[in-house]
């Protein structure tokens, strides 16, 4: 019996062109606020109907990377990725696997305790030099909660982000901004009460000490004291009587 063919999709034209704009957009030739050429100018240069051009910035404006502003004055510009616009989007996944809070503080577990590891395991003064400037921004704000658990929320990502990789970072952004929408509410809640400025200025200590283990070379205590403190503030968070979905933290 004869094998069956498969069936080959080829795309459409306006997918053809959103791929051909996407691609100088994820490559810089086009850069965040730029203006799209006029679509008379599109449909010349890409030798397509104007109904193309338009089903094309559709495609891109779904996708987040222009907006198309309507009316005199209007047209397309250029709006680059940003893990506001991934968080959202993994966001509504999450929901949609029925991934709860709670799994997304695991996984940042996961991502954040051996990168504070890897730092140490490198002890690069510029790194330390980084982290230390982050510390003096939380020492800055021990008086004011919800300014404080926000520079905790950058030390958080920085330690991530100075591991070199962008994988590594751009995926613990997302983590970290669930988590970060969580702990502003919870601050704006409970930021006045005893227990939770204890909770804010411990942390801060923790910080400290990580950045003390890092300068040592200190891999193996690094990555234990960061799993620990990770561990504690989850337990903190998640403890909160009022529970909010994946979707919910992200507005």
């Amino acid at each position: 019996m004869a094998a069956r063919l498969e069936v080959v999709r080829l795309p459409k034209a306006a997918e053809i062109v959103a791929r051909s704009l996407r691609r100088k957009i994820v490559t810089h030739e086009l850069v965040a606020d730029d203006p799209l050429p006029p679509e008379d100018q599109l449909m010349a240069e890409m030798g397509v109907a104007r109904t193309t051009v338009r089903e094309a910035l559709r495609i891109l404006e779904s996708e987040g990377l222009v907006v198309v502003r309507r009316g005199a004055g209007g047209g397309a510009r250029i709006r680059t990725p940003a893990v506001p616009m991934v968080a959202r989007y993994i966001g509504l996944l999450l929901q949609y696997e029925g991934a709860t809070v709670e799994d997304v503080h695991r996984a940042r577990v996961l991502l954040e305790a051996p990168a504070a590891g890897l730092l140490a395991e490198r002890a690069d003064p510029e790194v330390v030099a980084a982290l230390r400037a982050a510390l003096a921004d939380e020492a800055a704000a021990l008086d004011d909660p919800a300014t404080l658990s926000r520079a905790h929320g950058r030390f958080h990502q920085q330690v991530v982000a100075l591991t070199g990789s962008h994988t590594y970072d751009v995926l613990s952004s997302v983590a970290n901004r669930i988590i970060q929408a969580q702990a502003d509410r919870f601050v704006a809640e409970h930021g006045a009460e005893e227990a939770t400025l204890e909770g804010l200025a411990k942390a801060h200590r923790a910080h400290a000490r990580l950045v003390d283990l890092i300068a040592a070379g200190a891999a193996q205590d690094a990555e234990d004291l960061w799993r620990r403190h990770l561990e504690a503030g989850d337990a903190q968070l998640l403890s909160a009587p009022d529970s909010h979905s994946v979707l919910d933290l992200l507005g």
